[in-house]
C-alpha cells in the first residue's frame, strides 16, 4: 500500500509540473513576449532574458557565455551592433540579462568637421569618440533627427558637439587647464570647483567673459591672528674714561634685553606674509642699557732721553746702572712707550718701552690695561733686573 501511495503522489506532482509548464508556454505564445528558444530545457539552471529588436526572450540555457547564447538563438549581428555584456562574459546560474543594440546611421558634427558612422552606442559622448574625436567631460552634446537630407547628405540621427572653452588657471602655486561651458570667469571657476576666499583677487575679474587660452590668476589673500614674543635689544651706552689708556675698552654694566609679547593680525598673500598689524600688547619687559668704558689716556711716545730722569730714579732705587737700562730701552723700543713689535712670540707681540710679552708683563705685576704705561714699565723693569738680571733682554 505504501509503495502504491508513493507512486500515486509522484505521478500527481508530475501532472502539476506539466500543467504549469503548459500554462507558461500558452501565455507566452498568446502574448508574444516569451518565445521559447530551441535550447530550452526544464533542467537548466540559467534563465536568460534577452532584449533585441524591441522584444524580450526568456529561456533556460546550458550555455556559459554571452557569445554562446547569442549564437544559439540564431540572431544575426550586423557591423556596429553592440552586445552587452560582451561575448566573453560568463553566465552564472540564476537570472541573467543580455541586451543587443542595433547599429544605426549617425551624423556627428564638431564645428566644421562632419563624420558619418554606423553605431549602436546611445551615449552622445561615446558616439563622438566612435567618430574619432577627442572629447572631454565638460563638452556638451545636442542630439536630433536629421530632417534636411539634402543639406547633410545623410539620414538618421545627428549629434552636435558643443565644445567647452579651455583656459588656464594659476592658483596655489600651480597652473591647471580648465574647460567650461560657462560664459564668465567667475561661473567657470565655480563650475570647476575652484573656491575663492572672501579676500582673494582674480585677474581678469570674475565678471569678465571666458576667452580660450587666456590665463586667470588667482591670488590668495588671508589673515590670521598670532601671538608673538619679540626681543627688544638692550641699548649700548659709551662712557669715556681719561684714566684708561686709549684703545682699551671694558664692559662696566652688561645690561639685559627686553621682551614684548604682542597679538598681531598677520596678512598673507599666496601664503607669504606681506604685513602685520598689532592688535594687543599682552606683556612687555623693558631692556636695561649696556655700559661700555672707552679709554682716552695717551702715553707720550717720547724717546730715551725723555725717560732718563725716571730711569735714573728707578736704577738708583734698585742699585742698577741707569745707562744700562737706557741702552736696553733704546735697543728695544727707541723710547716709544706705545710700540708694538711686528714679531710674534708664542702668539703674542712684544709691547711697550721694554717690549714685554703680555703674559710676561702680567707675571711681572702689570695688567693688560697698563702695558703701555711707560712709567710703570720702568719701575717693574728695574725691580725685575735687580732680582733676575738682564738675561730676559737679548737686545742690549
Amino acid at each position: 500500500m505504501r509503495q502504491a501511495f508513493r507512486a500515486l503522489a509522484a505521478n500527481y506532482r508530475n501532472l502539476i509540473a506539466v500543467g504549469l509548464l503548459l500554462t507558461i508556454v500558452s501565455f507566452g505564445l498568446h502574448t508574444g513576449r516569451l518565445p521559447i528558444s530551441p535550447v530550452a530545457n526544464a533542467d537548466n539552471q540559467r534563465m536568460v532574458s534577452l532584449y533585441v529588436d524591441g522584444t524580450k526572450r526568456l529561456f533556460a540555457t546550458n550555455d556559459t557565455t554571452v557569445g554562446a547564447v547569442v549564437k544559439h538563438t540564431g540572431i544575426k549581428l550586423a557591423a556596429g551592433d553592440l552586445v552587452e555584456p560582451s561575448d566573453s562574459t560568463s553566465i552564472a546560474p540564476g537570472q541573467f540579462n543580455i541586451n543587443i543594440y542595433r547599429a544605426r546611421p549617425v551624423f556627428v558634427v564638431d564645428g566644421s568637421q562632419h563624420f558619418r558612422l554606423e553605431s549602436a552606442y546611445q551615449s552622445p559622448h561615446l558616439l563622438a569618440q566612435a567618430a574619432g574625436l577627442n572629447v572631454y567631460p565638460e563638452d556638451n552634446y545636442k542630439t536630433s533627427v536629421i530632417t534636411n537630407f539634402v543639406a547633410t547628405g545623410a539620414i538618421g540621427e545627428q549629434v552636435s558637439v558643443k565644445r567647452a572653452t579651455p583656459f588656464l588657471v594659476k592658483v596655489d602655486g600651480k597652473i591647471q587647464t580648465v574647460r567650461t561651458q560657462a560664459t564668465t570667469v567667475g561661473a567657470a571657476l565655480d563650475s570647476a570647483g575652484i573656491a575663492l576666499g572672501l579676500k582673494d583677487t582674480v585677474a581678469p575679474g570674475t565678471a569678465t567673459p571666458v576667452i580660450a587660452g587666456e590665463t586667470v590668476q588667482i591670488t590668495r589673500v588671508t589673515e590670521a591672528l598670532a601671538t608673538i614674543t619679540e626681543t627688544i635689544p638692550r641699548p649700548v651706552q659709551t662712557v669715556i674714561d681719561p684714566t684708561v689708556l686709549k684703545g682699551q675698552t671694558s664692559v662696566r654694566t652688561p645690561g639685559t634685553d627686553g621682551h614684548k609679547t604682542t597679538t598681531y593680525l598677520i596678512h598673507y598673500t599666496d601664503g607669504v606674509e606681506t604685513n602685520r598689524t598689532p592688535v594687543q600688547v599682552i606683556n612687555q619687559t623693558a631692556p636695561t642699557a649696556q655700559v661700555i668704558v672707552v679709554g682716552t689716556k695717551v702715553i707720550f711716545a717720547g724717546n730715551v732721553e725723555y725717560w732718563r730722569p725716571q730711569v735714573v730714579a728707578a736704577a738708583t732705587q734698585y742699585g742698577l746702572d741707569p745707562n744700562m737700562m737706557l741702552r736696553i730701552m733704546q735697543c728695544e723700543s727707541n723710547g716709544n712707550a706705545s710700540d708694538v713689535s711686528a714679531f710674534v712670540v708664542d702668539g703674542q707681540h712684544p709691547t711697550g718701552l721694554f717690549q714685554y710679552l703680555p703674559t710676561t708683563w702680567i707675571a711681572a705685576g702689570g695688567t693688560a690695561d697698563n702695558i703701555f704705561d711707560g712709567s710703570l714699565q720702568i719701575q717693574l723693569t728695574a725691580k725685575k733686573m735687580a732680582a733676575q738680571g738682564t738675561k730676559a733682554w737679548a737686545c742690549q
